[in-house]
């Protein structure tokens, strides 16, 4: 079947099987797919350890916070041509509980997001990236880096911070009272090196 391009962000979801890799790690980007670098195992890791992360913050939490965290939910943030980033972790607070997590694209803003900087097409277009989250309405980005093992924090009317393996990640207003160290965002996981 031949696509016309540029392609819209619903032709994206219904076509996004007939893409090599059956549509996994495509993203459409000015109305082309693109298919970014699958994911490595250092970037598996940390959104290992900041999914469990969350889930332990939500459990300390129940009855006080709501909250999911979805896994590449793509985020539609360009129109006319049509962008969709698809960022590693999505927390979403609003709307049925685990309502995005079956989705293509959220039908939700996230109030965070993890856009790991795993690879250089990742990290190519960072700051196009954060700019549009920013302006679907996110509210928090956090962007670990494996590299330079620091994780960057991005928020609204507030300058960037790099932490450092030494600091301690923290979620402010959106996970209040979540902190990390930044050393464990990278960590490995005590069964991989057993």
């Amino acid at each position: 079947m031949r696509r016309e391009f540029p392609m819209t962000a619903e032709e994206f979801v219904q076509h996004r099987d007939d893409l090599p890799e059956g549509g996994r790690w495509h993203e459409l980007h000015s109305g082309r797919p693109v298919l970014l670098t699958e994911p490595d195992d250092q970037h598996g890791t940390i959104v290992l350890n900041l999914s469990r992360a969350i889930a332990e913050w939500l459990a300390a939490h129940r009855g006080q916070r709501s909250g999911y965290a979805c896994h590449e939910v793509g985020l539609h943030v360009g129109r006319s041509p049509d962008t969709v980033y698809v960022p590693a972790i999505s927390f979403f607070d609003s709307g049925p509980l685990f309502g995005q997590t079956d989705n293509i694209i959220a039908t939700e803003v996230p109030r965070l997001v993890v856009d790991v900087a795993s690879s250089n097409d990742r990290r190519r277009d960072m700051r196009d990236r954060t700019q549009a989250y920013f302006s679907l309405g996110v509210d928090m980005i956090w962007i670990p880096d494996p590299f330079k093992k620091e994780v960057q924090v991005l928020q609204r009317k507030s300058q960037t911070l790099a932490l450092g393996t030494w600091q301690f990640l923290e979620g402010s207003a959106v996970l209040p009272g979540f902190r990390m160290e930044v050393r464990q965002v990278f960590a490995q996981p005590k069964w991989w090196t057993t």
